[in-house]
């Protein structure tokens, strides 16, 4: 599979993942072309189940503004923290969404198919 600027820039169902993360991470673990189209529609599609939004959501607000103030009282601007905490936290979710997809392709590959999907969707 061709990997072209479209897949660079479109996201899957994860959202802080490309398509052309999951080509590159299907044609790495997988030879046969056959499969490959299979695949990454399947993972692109994939979305983990979402638990303790409102704790995350918390956790996320008490982080970023903790850091804001938290760099004016060093004397930075309040806005060098909150991107700072920002970042991190983009990194958390990146990492994370990238275990559940990596988890899910070894869930196909083990043969286990949509149909056996118990997220929901």
């Amino acid at each position: 599979m061709q990997i072209g600027w479209r897949d660079r820039l479109t996201p899957t169902a994860v959202g802080i993942v490309s398509r052309a993360w999951v080509m590159r991470e299907v044609a790495g673990r997988v030879a046969d072309e056959a499969q490959h189209a299979r695949l990454v529609d399947a993972l692109a599609a994939y979305e983990p189940p979402r638990r303790h939004g409102l704790r995350n959501n918390f956790i996320f607000w008490i982080g970023v503004l903790s850091a804001a103030t938290l760099s004016r009282l060093v004397g930075l601007p309040g806005w060098t923290g909150f991107v700072a905490a920002l970042l991190g936290f983009l990194w958390v979710a990146r990492e994370l969404a990238v275990r559940a997809l990596r988890w899910r392709l070894d869930q196909l590959l083990a043969g286990e198919g949509p149909e056996s999907d118990t997220s929901g969707t």
